[in-house]
């Protein structure tokens, strides 16, 4: 029974990503459901195949592009079967498997999903030539999440312990341009009771030089039963500190919060940048901090990815 009652959640949140990407007159583009599934050209060959440069479409132009991953991080299609933990989740045959097994501090070769043809952002806001089309206000987001095993994957593994010490299996997502400029996140941690999802913002309430701080909120904790489903809805404003991410968990909101512009307005780490604020048109899925070779393989099973931008008429 209580599988079953996981396979017609799973059901419900697939439903549910559906309805919330419903194209309306002033859609730009978008961007999926990914499914991983072999009809969509990602290809497992009954073992994991390396994310970067899937799908493989001969013949196609792709015109979004493909995910990308030139770092060594453990990022793979995998075949759902391979999980039994996962299910009751509701993906089809195949996901995408990543965990912390190698981490670093870079970010342009960390994994990035398709880009939209149109990006999001300010309309002063700085492609850099990483995404372009026609400029929108409006960004979406959303993804199905579990993962690999049914309980814990770092057993007694404590948030925050030194480098040198186990941490849970973790993983951060936040909307970006391609190259690491990110203008939300979310971080994921496979903690005792479950996995945790906290939302990271920037204020800057006195518009001042380095006056910028980094607000860290914990909004819901995912039990392993079922996939959940994550979305990042952002609008874009003109002008500092009026941007606003709202973040959803299973179609309910759990957070209103603001993007991470004044930091690139305001810190001088982003000086040399031209403090400038930059666009978003795709997904940066990262892994930074403590390494954990023992999840090789393991860790989090991502399906369903799906990105929209919106706002203006073409």
């Amino acid at each position: 029974m209580r599988r079953l009652l996981g396979k017609l959640g799973a059901l419900f949140l697939m439903v549910s990503t559906v309805l919330l990407f419903t194209p309306s007159l002033t859609a730009a583009d978008t961007v999926g459901p990914i499914t991983f599934e072999p009809s969509q050209g990602y290809l497992t060959s009954y073992v994991p195949t390396d994310i970067n440069g899937q799908p493989f479409l001969p013949g196609s132009s792709l015109p979004n592009g493909a995910w990308s991953k030139t770092g060594p991080y453990d990022v793979h299609v995998v075949r759902v079967s391979d999980y039994p933990a996962a299910a009751g989740y509701g993906f089809v045959t195949q996901a995408l498997q990543i965990s912390d097994a190698v981490t670093s501090g870079s970010f342009g070769d960390q994994t990035f999903s398709p880009g939209l043809a149109d990006e999001a952002g300010e309309t002063g806001a700085v492609d850099l030539g990483l995404s372009g089309g026609v400029r929108q206000p409006h960004f979406d987001a959303s993804f199905l999440i579990g993962t690999t095993q049914a309980t814990q994957q770092c057993v007694g593994c404590t948030t925050g312990a030194p480098n040198f010490l186990p941490n849970p299996l973790h993983m951060t997502v936040s909307p970006d341009r391609g190259d690491g400029a990110r203008m939300s996140f979310l971080r994921f941690e496979d903690r005792a009771d479950g996995v945790h999802v906290l939302f990271v913002d920037v204020t800057d309430p006195g518009r001042v030089v380095n006056g910028d701080t980094f607000n860290t909120t914990d909004i819901a904790t995912l039990d392993r039963l079922h996939s959940h489903l994550i979305r990042f809805s952002i609008d874009f404003k003109d002008g500092p500190a009026n941007d606003q991410v709202k973040i959803y968990v299973d179609g309910s909101l759990k957070i209103t919060g603001t993007t991470w512009e004044d930091y690139y307005r305001y810190d001088t780490e982003q000086a040399s940048q031209g403090n400038q604020v930059p666009t978003v048109d795709k997904l940066l899925f990262r892994e930074s901090g403590t390494m954990n070779p023992s999840d090789a393989g393991q860790g989090f099973l991502l399906d369903r990815v799906i990105l929209a931008s919106s706002g203006n008429n073409k």
